[in-house]
């Protein structure tokens, strides 16, 4: 089953739960934010902030990237083909907006719905619980605009198709533009909000990897990566098979407890994660492989590479969280840039070898060997970022926040020195359920044409 049919026979099943078992769909429990950043190796973010909660609506958190040439892929604006075909150009390029789904889950449904078998390159990945706008490209095998087009895919939506020359990669983009609705407890102190804006813009934040980054409410990603990293391959599938915690949806936890009692019968753990196909899409694919070679757990790892690969760089963001937050409190003032952990140069592992010794993770190189789809590559990241383009706008329940960051950088970081975050179920009382068209509040248009294509996604979320 691909991503696609699992999406909408489970969104059935959701809403006969909705109407039958609400209970079994929402989570008891939520992690504070000081709770989470303690978990990620956050220490130094300001206290004493009001409280916003994000994500309400997809449509809430609204991402265009900025390409490399300064150019914005706009959320709202879908234009056709406006360019023809030159010599030598041997690229198909789009932009494309999606909803609801994560980068490459998108990549995966263009590739079955065009069975495409060439490469499909993009320079970032987009949030998945979010409105997102971003450019990728066809390249390897010859593709027809006009087919393109044509085509209905589910959760997203290609324009402005074009030909060119090159291709895109990850990293090939400046940042990205973030227009978020921020809903709130209290009523806003516009006052104080511009002057903590103001300050800023000025002075910048410590550029730390946020909760996204290690799983969201499940903040299990960084645990797994730790567990391949001590070369415990079996644990790892282990962990992504049953392990669960009291802030996920509790039939999700329900249905791993189950499976994990009759561990290793892959043929009936199977069945039992095929209940909810799309939230067990990664696990399926697992236990699929295990079914015919139950022992090889490196085999089953790399069945879900992009997923693995996730995990090993939510790993090696916690040890830069942790540097950073020691460092930080050490020095003050931090605009240096650092290595991240998965280097090719040996002499960036050191800044992290009190972490590495901590963890049983010292091997972590001999540990990824086996792995076919570990990359390792000198990277540096800054300690403290500026974001850029800093508006709001008050609105009755909040206000809508709009920012530019640069490439490698999180908007929750950057929210998280404005307000203390609220995300997932269960959704605190205290926030408001209207509509909010924040493009229209910002004054740059509306999102009404993107309602109307996305409008069997619009005000829904599936976990």
């Amino acid at each position: 089953m691909d991503s696609q049919e699992a999406w909408k026979k489970q969104r059935k099943i959701i809403k006969d739960l909705e109407k039958n078992n609400p209970e079994l769909l929402e989570p008891k429990n939520r992690r504070k934010e000081a709770d989470v950043f303690k978990e990620i190796g956050i220490w130094n973010i300001p206290q004493n902030k009001p409280k916003g909660y994000l994500r309400y609506f997809f449509e809430d958190f609204i991402v265009e990237e900025k390409t490399e040439k300064g150019e914005v892929i706009p959320i709202n604006i879908f234009s056709q083909a406006n360019r023809e075909r030159e010599k030598n150009e041997k690229t198909l390029y789009a932009n494309m907006v999606k909803i609801g789904i994560t980068t490459t889950d998108a990549i995966e449904r263009l590739k079955q719905t065009l069975n495409f078998n060439g490469r499909i390159g993009y320079a970032g990945l987009k949030d998945e619980y979010a409105l997102t706008a971003q450019l990728i490209a066809f390249r390897d095998q010859p593709i027809a605009i006009e087919d393109v087009a044509e085509k209905n895919i589910l959760n997203l939506k290609l324009s402005d198709l074009h030909y060119g020359k090159d291709f895109l990669r990850p990293g090939d983009l400046e940042g990205n533009l973030f227009t978020i609705t921020v809903r709130t407890e209290d009523k806003i102190d516009e006052s104080l909000l511009a002057a903590k804006i103001d300050n800023i813009e000025k002075y910048g934040i410590l550029n730390y990897y946020q909760s996204q980054r290690f799983g969201s409410v499940r903040l299990d990603s960084h645990k797994i990566g730790k567990l391949i990293m001590q070369g415990k391959y079996e644990l790892a599938i282990r962990y992504i098979l049953f392990k669960t915690n009291e802030y996920e949806m509790p039939l999700i936890a329900e249905l791993k407890k189950e499976a994990e009692k009759i561990y290793p019968n892959f043929l009936e753990i199977a069945k039992i994660f095929e209940r909810l196909p799309y939230s067990f899409l990664n696990e399926l694919k697992i236990v699929e492989y295990l079914k015919n070679k139950p022992n090889n757990f490196i085999g089953a790892l790399n069945e879900v590479k992009n997923s693995a690969t996730i995990c090993l760089y939510a790993y090696s963001s916690l040890l830069f969280n942790k540097y950073l937050s020691e460092y930080s409190r050490e020095k003050g003032c931090v605009n240096e840039e650092f290595p991240l952990l998965l280097s090719d140069d040996p002499d960036d592992h050191k800044f992290y070898q009190k972490y590495l010794a901590e963890d049983g993770t010292e091997n972590f190189l001999k540990n990824l060997q086996p792995l076919k789809f570990v990359y390792l590559t000198k990277r540096t990241t800054p300690g403290r970022i500026y974001p850029a383009n800093l508006k709001f706008k008050i609105f009755a329940g909040g206000a809508v926040v709009q920012f530019f960051l640069r490439k490698g950088s999180y908007a929750t970081t950057f929210l998280a020195n404005l307000f203390e975050l609220y995300e997932d179920k269960p959704v605190p009382e205290w926030v408001g359920r209207e509509e909010i068209d924040a493009k229209e509040l910002m004054g740059q248009g509306n999102l009404n044409e993107v309602r109307e294509i996305f409008k069997d996604f619009w005000h829904l979320r599936i976990d």
